[in-house]
């Protein structure tokens, strides 16, 4: 389990945010071209982290977890 301060959770959601565009831009230049292993890897960076934005969200999103929590806690 990781535990995370609660005041970091704008930053982190932002990171994540700017990650996923980044790797977005990253695949769409190599759109059309062999699923080489480059793409291939930036693919399952992608779906990672798009799981760990999901996550963070679903977390954040638990009703007034924001008031009531010093720390998100994530299982993996």
């Amino acid at each position: 389990m990781i535990k995370i301060d609660s005041q970091y959770k704008a930053l982190l959601l932002e990171a994540l945010e700017d990650m996923m565009y980044k790797l977005s831009l990253q695949l769409d230049e190599l759109k059309g071209g062999p699923l080489d292993q480059e793409r291939k890897a930036l693919t399952q960076k992608q779906t990672e982290v798009e799981k760990l934005h999901i996550l963070f969200l679903s977390i954040r999103n638990k009703g007034a977890i924001d008031q009531c929590s010093a720390c998100y806690d994530f299982k993996f």
